[in-house]
């Protein structure tokens, strides 16, 4: 079967870049373990593979040794907890760019008395991160949410609000914001204002990966189900109504072809696109498996 990849396939230039930093703090620091607050990226498998190179995931400082080196992740971390983080420990920050930009813009609205509104998803730790860089805010994470909130500004006694996106957040949702709070604003005589945040690379992956689809049989998504940009993608794709697998290893790619066509291949292309979270050693294997059907 030929298989096509996807252009803007797999880890983003800021993963890569993190991958990089985090190998050689690795090779300089000896026997010792690095410790990561929380997932670099949110992929079960590159977890157990960091682990494996004495890069160690944990959930909280306490289990991080005094003056040990531990990675700021690129999600981004919460003020308070990065600030507690420096005071005991060698910090190696590797917050994504575009992130780091996000927060700064949010804590300078705040600083001006803007109501900040993040759209995303109201439990990952970018925008948990992001939150903690305002003063009052609200995430917005469905249609439901931006009916609550337009529907409140005419008693909500706020003259300005700053709209920004969790960065692998849903470009729909973020412009659909925009477009409902800025018109119900300006009936209320409030100041909406905006920045899109959302990751270019995500963007451009989306369009390649539709625009792929209609010239093959088959797609598969490669990405962990915990991860909120591969999810969407899946769905993203999966709406077209062509044959869409979400996979995580060969195995999985094995199972879902078994019970979908029962092992033997109908399909003469399959198109193969990964997450910003998924490794390319994933993807290889997935690819050579399918290549060889």
């Amino acid at each position: 079967m030929k298989v096509i990849r996807a252009k803007y396939s797999g880890f983003c230039p800021g993963v890569m870049q993190a991958e990089k930093k985090i190998f050689r703090a690795r090779k300089e620091n000896g026997d010792a373990h690095i410790y990561i607050l929380g997932y670099l990226i949110h992929n079960q498998t590159y977890i157990d593979y960091l682990a494996g190179n004495s890069v160690v995931t944990v959930s909280g400082l306490g289990e991080a040794p005094e003056g040990s080196v531990v990675v700021i992740r690129t999600h981004g971390l919460q003020r308070q907890i990065e600030r507690d983080v420096r005071g005991k420990c060698r910090v190696l920050d590797l917050t994504c760019p575009k992130v780091k930009k996000i927060q700064l813009l949010i804590h300078d609205y705040a600083g001006k008395g803007y109501f900040v509104l993040i759209t995303g998803k109201k439990d990952h730790p970018e925008v948990r991160g992001l939150v903690s860089y305002a003063g009052r805010s609200d995430v917005i994470e469905t249609e439901g949410d931006i009916q609550r909130f337009a529907g409140g500004l005419g008693s909500s006694g706020i003259g300005r609000i700053f709209v920004v996106s969790q960065t692998t957040g849903d470009s729909r949702l973020f412009e659909e914001t925009v477009r409902r709070v800025g018109r119900q604003g300006a009936s209320c005589g409030i100041l909406v204002e905006s920045f899109n945040s959302i990751c270019s690379i995500t963007a451009m992956r989306e369009r390649e990966a539709l625009r792929l689809q209609k010239k093959v049989d088959v797609t598969f998504v490669i990405g962990d189900r915990i991860s909120s940009n591969a999810t969407k993608l899946y769905k993203i794709l999966a709406a077209g109504g062509q044959s869409v697998f979400f996979v995580n290893s060969r195995e999985e790619a094995e199972s879902a072809i078994r019970s979908s066509c029962g092992g033997k291949c109908p399909w003469r292309a399959a198109q193969v696109v990964s997450s910003s979270s998924t490794p390319a050693f994933l993807e290889r294997e997935i690819v050579s498996y399918l290549e060889r059907l």
